[in-house]
């Protein structure tokens, strides 16, 4: 059985995934910009992909930020010692 790892090392191991991830998207952003200058057509669907992206991403971000905030007040309260009716 492997032991559980420390948080360190998995704050080191989420940053690694998230600088491949940057770095996947901006080489995609990049190949599709230069396929846009070769077909014109693909501009098109370079903004119908941006029109649902954009709100996606905003949606993600904003209900991380939102679920979040929510599980770190359900802790606090659930705290031994905080004030809670028997």
């Amino acid at each position: 059985m492997e032991p559980p790892r420390s948080p360190i090392s998995r704050n080191q191991s989420n940053a690694g995934t998230a600088i491949a991830l940057a770095g996947m998207v901006l080489i995609s952003a990049a190949m599709l910009g230069l396929m846009a200058l070769v077909l014109p057509q693909l501009l098109g669907v370079l903004v119908v992909i941006l029109i649902f992206a954009v709100p996606a991403a905003f949606h993600y971000v904003i209900w991380g930020w939102w679920l979040s905030q929510a599980r770190s007040v359900e802790s606090e309260e659930g705290e031994p010692g905080s004030e809670q009716d028997p």
